[in-house]
């Protein structure tokens, strides 16, 4: 091979840890913490609004299902976009989205039927957020580092929620459910601030020819080589077909060997843990409050379910990389997880309920962050966000379901049974997890590699 051929995938891999790599977590992160923010906004709405708009449980956890069907289409059709059009310009236009949608519902909706509309609408460009951040962070990621950095990256979602608790704590008594969509309607600024900031990824401009601007992005991960990427001719994993069929070839890849069998699995597990995620973040809170315990108990249970499953992702893809591997360390979570959720139906003592929830944040949500990570690295770069974006597109009919269903089950059997639902889906992660295969790098040696001069 020509010396100067240069192996981008492998060039990330293989660079230190720089500023360039933290900058880039933090944006990652502070776009994720939009999505993780509005999981538990709605659940507190549901406390004002249930009443006065004469709602069931199931109508109750429409009010949070109906953003998820938003969510899902946006993730859906995210991948697609980003493969075809970019990550930076597809991540901006979700910000915006979402944030001109949430100021809208908290200036406008007044009525049952318009929250509905305009959550889905919300959730077209919230949906954009976490499967585009996924697979853009692992792109630019050391190899070495990846699943914890990543995780790091993916700790937003947790750290939205939790800011949601807080907001829904303290100041949703004097100023209304409203305040909580004021707060969401800033992913609009962050949209705009990353039209400065935000860069493309090194890999995607690669593939698809625009090599100048891919040696600039590559000369900031590894500055000591930059006159290689400028004088360098670029080698990325890609087709050798036209561009046309590689475009609609790189959309059903996922669905084909050797990827079907990870794909399924993937595709499984997202569906439970988002049921699981979902479930548990709009009803922990008002089930609580309704058997019994106080609101600041209920409610800031919300908080204690989301403030350690980033601390979970990371030490969960620690455990993958130095012990048991993504199948074995995501069986161990799912199990815990699962265990501890069954718990809160067995005690009224607040400590007790505030450890419980904490360990099913912990374990449960904590493994969403390692599989979302796993399935970036599943699939090679020209498929990788539309692999991405189907995985937590179908994951979201689990997170829609997870609020309806846990509405039906309490009103037909009560909280118990609730809990008891979603522990069992917890638990068949185990199942579907384990027919997950190692990821892209052992299949990407079967693609063909296509050098794109610089």
């Amino acid at each position: 091979m020509d010396d100067r051929v240069i192996d981008v995938r492998a060039e990330l891999d293989e660079a230190p840890l720089r500023p360039f790599h933290w900058m880039l977590v933090g944006l990652v992160l502070l776009a994720i913490w939009f999505d993780g923010y509005d999981v538990l906004a709605p659940s507190y709405v549901i406390h004002y609004v249930a009443g006065g708009w004469h709602l069931d449980s199931a109508q109750s956890g429409l009010l949070v299902s109906s953003g998820l069907v938003g969510v899902m289409l946006g993730a859906l059709v995210q991948g697609v976009i980003a493969d075809r059009f970019g990550r930076r310009p597809t991540m901006i236009g979700g910000l915006l989205v979402s944030g001109v949608f949430s100021l809208l519902t908290a200036v406008f909706v007044d009525s049952y039927s318009g929250f509905l509309a305009i959550r889905v609408v919300t959730g077209l460009g919230l949906g954009v957020v976490m499967p585009l951040g996924t697979a853009y962070i692992n792109e630019y990621l050391p190899s070495k580092s990846r699943f914890r950095l990543a995780s790091l990256a993916a700790a937003g979602f947790s750290l939205g929620a939790v800011g949601a608790s807080v907001i829904g704590v303290l100041y949703t008594v004097d100023h209304g459910w409203q305040v909580l969509f004021y707060v969401g309607s800033g992913a609009g600024v962050v949209g705009l601030a990353f039209l400065a900031v935000f860069p493309e990824s090194a890999e995607y401009l690669a593939a698809r020819g625009r090599t100048a601007e891919a040696a600039r992005l590559l000369g900031r991960v590894r500055p000591e080589r930059a006159a290689a990427y400028r004088e360098g001719v670029f080698a990325v994993v890609r087709p050798e077909a036209g561009r046309a069929r590689r475009s609609r070839e790189d959309w059903l890849l996922p669905l084909r060997p050797p990827y079907l069998r990870t794909t399924v699995g993937l595709w499984l597990s997202a569906f439970l843990l988002l049921f699981v995620n979902y479930g548990l973040s709009t009803w922990t809170p008002n089930l609580l409050v309704e058997r019994g315990d106080s609101f600041s108990l209920g409610f800031g249970t919300g908080a204690a379910l989301h403030s350690l499953p980033f601390l979970g992702g990371i030490l969960c893809g620690y455990v993958a990389d130095r012990r048991l591997g993504r199948r074995g360390s995501l069986a161990v979570w799912c199990t815990v997880g699962a265990l501890a959720t069954v718990s809160v139906i067995l005690t009224h003592d607040p400590f007790v309920i505030v450890a419980v929830t904490t360990a099913s944040g912990f374990f449960l949500i904590g493994s969403q962050f390692m599989l979302n990570n796993t399935c970036a690295m599943s699939y090679p770069v020209q498929a990788r966000g539309t692999g991405t974006g189907y995985m937590l597109g179908f994951g979201r009919l689990g997170g829609i379901l997870g609020p309806w269903i846990g509405g039906a089950v309490h009103g037909a059997w009560g909280t118990d049974a609730t809990f008891i639902v979603i522990a069992v889906a917890g638990a068949l992660t185990v199942a579907t997890s384990s027919v997950i295969a190692p990821p892209q790098e052992a299949a990407a040696s079967s693609r063909a590699a296509q050098t794109v001069p610089a």
